[in-house]
């Protein structure tokens, strides 16, 4: 299927029991959207009759287009055609599914998210839920692939198919999983139709053990504390409260969840800035590095197609898409926007675009800064991803207080030059340090560099 109505479609972005989203673009703006399809698969159409499903399938728009807050998704129009119905809603290139790491084996280990990041994700989503649940609608499959981000890092909240209002007779008929296993709530998996607020809650604490952990709890439970060095025992009190079994003994609402994860965060912030070394004993001066490291690292600097198969061999990763091996940077100011990094003899912006861009964007701006000869220099590029990598610090655990990056925090996801097809170039999330690909037509930033 090349369209769907009047929207070109540009890609498939999922598939659920109920229909299909897709990555579509608007004619004549050429806007990015995406689009939920009602497509049910024939035993649940056996199971439940058309009608219904249609019917669950407009209330579901119906629910979404009516809830006005930042952490929820917005939905723009419901349409059909002769043979079709679907909603068109914002698109957003990112998901935490997808940042972490999680696979289709859900239970296999993701990417430990530092505990800033991990913490401002959950109170957004604690703060959407909070709305939703005001509303009387429990949302019953939060997960990762489920927690989208815009551009400038704001969480907002998708898939609402298997939502329900409060007192609301269940649409499935008994006995029907809903959720995702790992992730719902026991009462939920249990009797979903007396599954109330509190089961979005447990999913909460599964996502917020998931993220500091990498790992999802199992029949025997691990304190978060045993597997994050940098947590102590309130960590550990508060992922038990808010995954318990019982939804009685669970935090009661959404808003008193987050007061907990602030103090929990706020003791945890002030005891690891204690802990960093006055600044005196921080500062290493560019020439002892240069003692310890004399030799450069040379890196392939000449972007080109780099198959989606080819990737963790061509950029030496992991298979959670890191660094197998990290360089240590010998940076050194040159001017005011730009660094030299010694290491590997190349030079690079300190900030970058000061917005997202396209992939043709990003060639633009690079073309731009070359005609302005920034820096005094005319001869930048968009890295390589080999290039990109050689600025990434190891993977937490561990809180970076006592390192401050010479490199602007606003660019986290960045283009590299290399292509992984026609419409996909691979890029370099700073946040996690990892590698992605993505569609030429997302926004991301740049950060130029040349070599010497």
């Amino acid at each position: 299927m090349k369209s769907i109505g009047r929207y070109e479609i540009r890609a498939m972005l999922g598939q659920g029991g109920m229909g299909r989203v897709y990555k579509v673009v608007i004619p004549g703006i050429q806007k990015v959207a995406a689009v939920k399809s009602l497509q049910p698969g024939p035993k649940l159409v056996e199971t439940m009759g058309m009608d219904r499903l249609r019917e669950q399938f407009v209330r579901e728009a119906s629910i979404i287009a009516n809830i006005r807050h930042p952490h929820i998704v917005e939905i723009w129009s419901l349409e059909e055609t002769e043979d079709q119905l679907f909603y068109v809603m914002e698109y957003f290139c990112h998901n935490l599914g997808t940042l972490i790491g999680e696979a289709y084996w859900a239970d296999a280990p993701t990417r430990v998210v530092r505990v800033e990041k991990a913490v401002q994700v959950i109170l957004e989503v604690l703060q959407g839920l909070s709305r939703l649940h005001h509303a009387g609608i429990i949302h019953r499959d939060i997960k990762p692939f489920n927690i989208m981000f815009t551009d400038s890092g704001t969480v907002k909240i998708v898939d609402f198919g298997l939502s329900r209002k409060r007192g609301e007779a269940p649409a499935e008929k008994a006995g029907t999983l809903i959720g995702t296993g790992f992730y719902a709530a026991p009462e939920q998996i249990a009797s979903p139709e007396k599954a109330d607020h509190r089961a979005d809650l447990y999913s909460t604490g599964i996502m917020l053990y998931r993220m500091i952990t990498g790992k999802l709890p199992g029949p025997v439970f691990e304190p978060p504390g045993s597997l994050n060095p940098d947590l102590d025992a309130s960590w550990d009190q508060l992922i038990v409260k808010a995954t318990d079994p019982n939804p009685e003994k669970r935090f009661q609402d959404a808003k008193s969840m987050g007061e907990e994860i602030r103090e929990v965060y706020g003791r945890y912030r002030k005891r690891k800035e204690m802990d960093c070394p006055l600044p005196d004993a921080l500062a290493v001066s560019a020439e002892s590095e240069k003692d310890e490291s004399p030799l450069q690292t040379f890196l392939r600097s000449q972007a080109g197609l780099i198959l989606a198969k080819q990737g963790k061999a061509a950029f030496g990763i992991d298979d959670l898409y890191r660094p197998k091996t990290y360089i240590r940077n010998r940076m050194e100011a040159v001017h005011n926007d730009f660094f030299m990094d010694h290491a590997t003899g190349l030079i690079w912006q300190r900030a970058g675009s000061e917005y997202p861009v396209s992939f043709r964007q990003a060639q633009d701006y690079v073309e731009k800064i070359n005609e302005q000869k920034a820096g005094g220099h005319d001869s930048w590029r968009l890295p390589t991803v080999n290039e990109l990598l050689s600025l990434l610090n190891p993977p937490p655990p561990g809180e970076d207080f006592c390192f401050a990056s010479p490199f602007s925090s606003v660019q986290k996801w960045i283009w590299s030059g290399d292509t992984r097809s026609v419409r996909a170039s691979w890029m370099v999330n700073f946040e996690m340090g990892f590698v992605m690909s993505g569609d030429v037509m997302d926004f991301f930033y740049v950060r130029a560099v040349c070599s010497l």
